[in-house]
């Protein structure tokens, strides 16, 4: 089936290894199913083998253009998987290789699903081919033009009506050798119809069809019926994670993850901090602002609550990056903890919030001179930039409000 002899060959030819195959060669099509009676669950895996990984042969927009892979998903570059449940695991069958099938004929035809109503002559339904069942329209990239295909339940050829009917608007019709997608051994055939009025002609996709391999049914089953859990998970889909994580890892590399190390507090766990120091004054400076901005913010749940993990987290640093006879206990409380003095002229609440805003970019100014680009320095520099925002958006209601009261007091006035 598919090209293979059954699902452990597939896995060896282009599964784990891919011994003889590149792993764009195999195709894997999963349906989970669930029988509502016995309560029994599975999960129906079919391999194919395609001569293109399946981005080139149809993009994920086109799924839903096509009765067999509309309820698809791309799990993979290798896997289409189901987004339905099936009712059963027969139903779960049918619905895999209606899925094989119709990659079977694009690959046969190099035609991609379609939608459009320019498929039909002159672009109306009303003109579709007569004794049309189970059609569908297709897309020729290399002709520009479009395609129908009809799948009705009949082995005779093309009538005399359908002779007429193309005549008529100037169409050909053609019965496909290979017996089509939507049910073949059950009864259905493949015709295939065009507007050849310009030149088109449907000899070369019924000749490609003629050295298709046959149709994949669900009766020659040749896949693997496996568990629900553990989720299937191709070997295309695997190297894509992978190589996910190696970029996640990359990006990590390129914006600092080695300039910070991991260290660990009481009660907090494990934590990473930028891998330098900032001078005491440094600290010192970063405190003063830090403290000010807290002074009369309290009324800001989310302005006090940031500039306080600032505060918390900058204390950790500094007692990690100087020991105890580099910094006494007295001077390191300081920095970030205490109340400023009555002199300082931070010490008193500003009328309004550009004070802090200020306070807050220096903060920022000084922790990017001092420290190297990392990822626990953003942490920081984002709570900042959110203090910040949601201090402007005060001064903005506080603007608001002063002016309307004033335009109550004096009505001739424009707010």
């Amino acid at each position: 089936m598919a090209g293979f002899q059954n699902y452990k060959h597939a896995r060896r030819q282009g599964g784990d290894g891919f011994a003889g195959l590149r792993p764009s060669t195999v195709l894997y099509i999963s349906v989970l199913w669930r029988d509502r009676t016995t309560k029994v669950t599975g999960c129906e895996v079919l391999p194919m083998q395609v001569d293109e990984p399946l981005d080139a042969l149809v993009k994920p927009a086109q799924y839903k253009a096509s009765r067999g892979l509309g309820r698809m998903r791309r799990e993979g570059p290798d896997h289409l998987a189901d987004t339905y449940t099936a009712s059963s695991q027969e139903a779960a069958r049918e619905a895999a290789c209606e899925a094989a099938r119709t990659i079977q004929f694009i690959e046969a035809t190099r035609l991609v699903p379609s939608r459009a109503k320019r498929s039909f002559p002159r672009g109306q339904f009303q003109y579709r081919m007569p004794g049309s069942d189970h059609d569908a329209a297709w897309f020729d990239p290399a002709a520009k033009t479009f395609i129908r295909t009809n799948e009705p339940y009949t082995r005779g050829g093309v009538t005399s009506e359908q002779d007429e009917w193309a005549a008529r608007h100037g169409w050909a019709v053609a019965v496909s050798p290979w017996k089509g997608m939507y049910r073949p051994d059950d009864g259905t055939s493949l015709f295939l119809m065009a507007d050849v009025s310009k030149g088109y002609s449907l000899a070369p996709l019924i000749s490609r069809l003629a050295q298709a391999p046959a149709p994949v049914v669900a009766s020659a089953w040749n896949g693997e019926s496996r568990p629900i859990v553990p989720v299937f998970v191709s070997p295309g889909r695997a190297a894509e994670i992978a190589a996910k994580v190696r970029e996640i890892k990359a990006v990590e590399k390129r914006r600092g993850a080695k300039n910070s190390v991991e260290y660990s507090m009481p009660f907090s766990g494990a934590r990473r901090r930028p891998k330098s120091r900032m001078p005491i004054e440094g600290h010192k400076s970063v405190g003063r602002l830090l403290k000010s901005v807290l002074v009369g913010t309290r009324g800001r749940t989310g302005v006090h609550r940031r500039v306080d993990a600032i505060r918390c987290e900058l204390h950790s640093w500094a007692e990690c990056e100087y020991k105890p006879d580099e910094l006494s206990d007295d001077v390191f409380f300081d920095l970030y903890y205490h109340e400023l003095p009555e002199s300082d002229p931070l010490a008193v609440a500003p009328a309004n919030w550009d004070r802090n805003i200020e306070s807050l970019d220096e903060v920022k100014a000084t922790l990017v001179r001092y420290y190297p680009e990392c990822p626990p320095l953003r942490q920081l520099l984002k709570k900042a930039d959110l203090a910040i925002a949601s201090l402007r958006t005060w001064n903005a209601a506080l603007a608001h409000t002063v002016k309307s009261r004033e335009f109550r007091q004096h009505p001739g006035l424009r707010v």
